[in-house]
Parts: C-alpha cells; structure tokens; sequence
C-alpha cells in the first residue's frame, strides 16, 4: 500500500466573494493500483461518495495499457476503494478492496446518511437502470450493497445533484449504441424510503436541448443545471452553455444567465461540460470542466476523416493517392493534439444563486479532472480522481481546505 502521509505542499487559490475566500489545496493518499496490477492510472466516471467516515471510489473506466490513440483498450472497472481517516488524522486507503455488481460507471452519485446511492451507468455495450446503495460498516469494515428503486429507463452520463430531501437526475444517454442525449429529469423522494411511494418520479424537462455531462447542483430546495453537450453519432456536436433553475415547489423551470455569462439562452457564455462543483453558501463554485475547444476540433477532424475514406473508394490510383496525403495529415493531427493537450480549463467559476451572476473566482493550481465529483468531507473540498485529458486520466485526490476572512464593508 502507498504511503498514507499527506504531502507537506500546500498550493493556494485565492478567490473574492462577500469576503475571500481561499481554497488552500493538498494531495490525499493517491488512488492505489488494482489488485494483481502495478500501476494506478486512475478512473473516470467513478461512483464516488462519503459515508459513516469514509471515501468510496468505484467503478469507472480507464486505459491501462496504452492511450487510446496508440490503440489502447479501454477498460471498465469493478474494483471499490475506501479511504479512511484514522483517529492521530492519517489518511490511508483500507487494505481490503471491493466490487461493484458489474464493470461499469458514468453513472450519478449521491450522499446519503446511510449510504452512497449509485444510480444508472454503463459499460461498453449497454446503459443500466439498477440503483443500489454503498454502505460503510466500520465495526466489521465492510462494504454493504443494498438495492433501491431502479430508474424508469437505462441512463448514463448525467448529472446528480440533492435539494429538499431529494436526489434528481438530468440529462444523459439511455443507450451506447446510438446513444443520443436526452432532456430526462427524475427524481427520488428520498424522505419516503420504506413506502410505496419511494420511487424515481419523471418531472418536466427544462427549456433547452437535450444533453449529456452536465453539471448540477441543489440550493436553497432548488436544483440547478448547467451546460453540458448535445452529442450524437453523425451530427456535428453542440457545446451548451446555458443554465436552468427547477422550483420543486411550482414544478416550473426558469432560464438564467449563461455560464460566465450575460445573456439567457443565447450565444455567449463557457462549456463547464463534465466539470465539477459545490455550494459554498449561496453560491455554486465550478472546478474546471472542458470548454470544448479540442473536442470539437476533434470531431471535426472525425468528420473530414470520413469523408476522405468514402471518397477513396471511388476514386481512382492517384486521386486516392492524393486523398491518402490528406487523410494522413488528418491522422497526425489528432494524434498531435491528443499527445499535447493542455488539459482542461482550470479557472474556478462562482455563480451567485441570489443575484444570477457570474464571476472567474480563481485558478485551480493543478490540472483539473473531468467525468469526476467534488464535495464536501470534513469541511473540505475533496475531487477524487478523474480525466485530465482526452483518455489520460489521473490517481491523485486532492483537497481543498476552504477559509472566509470577510473584506472591508462586506455584509454592510
């Protein structure tokens, strides 16, 4: 096992809000290798959580062997890792590891007094719909799995967020094979567990395109969704940038400004797709998230590629020849920008839930990881894991220690 001594480095990100509020970052104890492997590349698309003390990190998917355009395979995981606290302060990852029902992840994670709900996901070939609940015995230290109401239908790549007692889910794919992103909006009433009406409800989607990898979170009873992708095979991809507030109250949407921001629905505004985020207070801070940018550049080289093979094929031994150059130079493209990818956006967003405003509120001093959870365990900011570039994801655990020290003439 990996030394469980927290580094001495402490990395700061200052940001300004009522009063400054500073994000003093330091690495947990990294991911540990799977069992019969040597190395931990780390995991995108994890059930992550906290429950009774600890740190559950499961499932997912990664490339073990070689990044995905040198031909590596993906591969999906069943292994479960829990990181303990010990009583002198000491993280470590306990000895033992555990398994999911399946291989799987992409699937949406939420913290519950008695467990970590883990709703939907998917592997290579299908999406699922089974929900089932992660619970940590530490008497016996153990892994409990316990099974919940299942959804309506499959779903993966979607966000979860929590608000007045309830888990909802929004956006996502019900399908791998021609998947295309959905408007769904459920949501499980978690204040009726042990009844017969503890069961996901579909409610009304929000005024906007259908989706994948948004990001999500609850305030004030609210739920608030934003940005995200619309992704389907052979249609050019659209990166969203929109946000949306869901009253469960009056069961009604209402738009609001676009992420960083000023118009409502419309052109401006950033990509926070697969990003992640927290409520401090009354705000919602973002951690990173893809701009789109490379993706898209990506996507377009896809579609030229495709286009290049079905010409070749009708043509003759030297416009073949002359579309083989081209198709080469497309190739090489994408490898260049796949081996030299920057990562992705590392400003730190804040969007204020009372005043719907946006401001840059810092810089995340690392590169930050995507298709990921941040949240809160012990009055920090934990981001396990995740993807820091396109097929290159990352072992570290990072967390981010959160002080306010109030400016002058705030709050009067």
């Amino acid at each position: 096992m990996r030394s469980a001594l927290v580094p001495a480095l402490l990395l700061l990100s200052t940001v300004a809000a009522a009063g400054d509020v500073s994000f003093r970052w330091d690495k947990l104890p990294p991911l540990p290798p799977a069992p019969g492997e040597s190395r931990q590349p780390g995991v995108a698309g994890a059930f992550i959580g906290v429950h009774n003390g600890v740190l559950i990190v499961g499932g997912g998917a990664n490339f073990p062997g070689e990044p995905p355009w040198r031909g590596g395979a993906k591969a999906w995981r069943d292994e479960v890792f829990v990181m303990e606290r010990t009583a002198d302060g000491v993280f470590r990852w306990a000895g033992k590891v555990f398994r999911l029902p399946r291989a799987m992840g992409y699937g949406a994670s939420f913290d519950t007094p008695e467990g970590v709900v883990c709703a939907g996901g998917c592997d290579g070939e299908r999406a699922y719909s089974e929900v089932f609940l992660l619970s940590w015995d530490a008497e016996a230290r153990e892994l409990r799995r316990t099974s919940l109401p299942p959804l309506p239908e499959p779903l993966c790549m979607m966000a979860g967020a929590q608000a007045g007692g309830a888990l909802y889910l929004a956006g996502g794919f019900r399908s791998v094979a021609n998947a295309k992103p959905t408007r769904t909006f459920w949501a499980l009433d978690w204040t009726k567990r042990g009844t017969p009406a503890f069961r996901w409800d579909k409610l009304p989607p929000w005024p906007g395109p259908e989706r994948i990898l948004p990001v999500s979170a609850g305030v004030d009873g609210r739920i608030f969704l934003f940005g995200g992708r619309a992704q389907e095979a052979g249609v050019p991809t659209k990166i969203l940038t929109d946000a949306q507030v869901f009253d469960p109250a009056t069961l009604s949407w209402r738009t609001l400004r676009n992420v960083n921001g000023w118009l409502r629905g419309g052109g401006d505004g950033w990509g926070v797709m697969g990003g992640t985020a927290v409520v401090l207070g009354g705000e919602v801070f973002f951690f990173g998230g893809s701009r789109g940018t490379f993706f898209m550049e990506l996507e377009d080289l896809d579609f030229e590629i495709a286009a290049l093979k079905a010409r070749m094929g009708a043509a003759d031994a030297g416009e073949r020849a002359r579309l083989q150059g081209s198709l080469d130079a497309c190739l090489a493209r994408k490898v260049e920008i796949q081996e030299t990818h920057p990562g992705f956006a590392r400003e730190i967003l804040a969007y204020d839930t009372a005043r719907d405003t946006w401001r840059v509120a810092g810089s995340l001093p690392f590169g930050s990881a995507v298709t990921t959870r941040a949240f809160w365990w012990g009055g920090a900011v934990v981001i396990p894991s995740g993807e820091i570039s396109p097929g290159v994801r990352t072992d570290q655990v990072w967390r981010g220690v959160v002080s306010v020290e109030k400016t002058e003439g705030a709050g009067e």
